[in-house]
């Protein structure tokens, strides 16, 4: 057991990768829970079939879809161009950038916290069941994962550690850059949202402790946050579509599914009054409810608070608790209908334990630290949060998209444990 001691980071993305794996082999032999649970990555599939014909017969393959879409198809095509149309293939793909976000996620911790804290606050994550399930799939949660988490972390190595050099604190900055460049081309909100807590958490710092680390740091997250807009339409641009009109010729045509809390979406949609976001919410949530009924014969029943209206900006603060705890912890035993189906109640089970972690930050929070990299890791969560909490629309959803910011939670639940374990600051 010395190895881990010594070699912690590689362990505990060797715990992660073997939960993920095997995740991946079962849920190949026989899935867990119902259809609708992986209709994304059937999504994916299906535009990678159709690829792979165009390929076959000699033409350029067309891949459709929203740029994290297109990413995905595309590193499924990769692979079923050498070894076939065979998804499990890609699910063992994901899971190893699910366990690799695991370990970029304790490393970045450890730049804010103390190593037992940052480690623990790692294996919270490893082990999480739906962390597990959701980075085992074809599904774009482990490639943004990995991608935000090494951003993090590079940002964090690159403009708060004192003891890196000019030159490493250029190449850990010049990563972080790529890599909260690459998150935004799945999420574009995730760029935003990341580089604003990167950019307040390096400023803080520059303002207490003036480095030129610091500044390296922010000139990279800038430089990601201004090149994304004209390298994402280039990016989107460099792919060939198929015409809609061209559809159906014998080819796999999966829908379009409408995802909750899309950047594309609220650049269409515009939501910047009260009365747009409810707009925004009603037209979204209907559109899932017609798409449910006329293309699955079900009705969905994990809808969040459909026709919600919002007349002034005073509704919309009221209602960002009710809906921020909903989307972070919902369905929980006695508050929501179980209605006897498994995956409500695995939920459940996972919520009143994530809301118990959540206790504990709090208290970490208040009685701990508030270093500059402490405190942008927490306006992460909290910006992430009031997004989510109007525009996700479906906990479904909300449970695959928390699994990027709730972490932040995780290092200060972990040194509060350790406090109250210990009696005494963790080290």
């Amino acid at each position: 057991m010395s190895w881990i001691r010594r070699r912690p980071l590689t362990a505990l993305a060797a715990l992660a990768l073997a939960l993920r794996v095997a995740c991946a082999v079962a849920t190949e032999i026989k899935p867990i829970f119902p259809a609708y649970y992986y209709t994304d990555a059937v999504v994916i599939h299906g535009y990678a079939l159709s690829a792979l014909e165009d390929v076959r017969a000699g033409r350029p393959p067309a891949i459709n879809g929203t740029l994290g879409e297109r990413l995905q198809t595309s590193i499924s095509l990769g692979f079923y161009r050498v070894l076939g149309p065979r998804p499990f293939v890609v699910k063992l793909f994901n899971a190893v950038m699910g366990a690799l976000a695991v370990a970029a996620f304790a490393w970045a911790m450890t730049f804010a916290f103390p190593a037992r804290a940052a480690l623990g606050a790692g294996l919270a994550m490893a082990v999480w069941p739906s962390h597990v399930f959701y980075t085992s799939q074809n599904l774009k949660e482990a490639p943004v994962a990995l991608m935000a988490f090494a951003a993090l972390g590079a940002a964090l190595a690159a403009g708060f550690n004192a003891k890196t050099s000019r030159a490493r604190a250029a190449s850990f900055a010049l990563g972080a850059g790529l890599a909260l460049l690459a998150a935004g081309f799945y999420r574009s909100y995730v760029l935003v949202c990341l580089g604003a807590a990167i950019l307040a958490a390096v400023g803080l710092e520059a303002a207490h402790h003036p480095r030129t680390n610091s500044l390296l740091a922010a000139v990279a997250i800038l430089a990601a946050l201004a090149v994304h807009p004209s390298a994402s339409r280039g990016l989107l641009a460099s792919f060939h579509t198929r015409e809609s009109s061209a559809a159906g010729q014998g080819r796999a045509q999966p829908r379009m599914i409408p995802v909750a809390y899309s950047a594309d979406s609220l650049e269409v949609h515009r939501p910047t009054s009260p009365e747009g976001i409810s707009r925004f919410r009603n037209s979204r949530q209907a559109a899932d409810r017609l798409w449910a009924a006329t293309k699955a014969d079900r009705e969905i029943g994990t809808q969040i608070y459909p026709g919600a209206s919002f007349k002034t900006w005073l509704d919309v603060l009221f209602y960002l608790p009710k809906g921020a705890f909903t989307v972070l912890f919902m369905p929980l035993p006695g508050l929501y209908p179980m209605d006897g189906k498994i995956g409500r109640w695995a939920a459940a089970g996972e919520n009143s334990a994530l809301l118990l972690i959540a206790l504990l930050a709090a208290a970490g929070f208040a009685r701990g630290s508030k270093a500059p990299a402490r405190i942008g890791l927490f306006a992460f969560f909290a910006m992430m949060t009031a997004g989510a909490a109007l525009l996700e629309f479906d906990l479904g959803s909300a449970g695959r998209h928390k699994l990027l910011y709730l972490p932040m939670l995780f290092p200060f639940a972990a040194e509060e444990a350790l406090r109250l374990f210990r009696g005494k600051e963790p080290v």
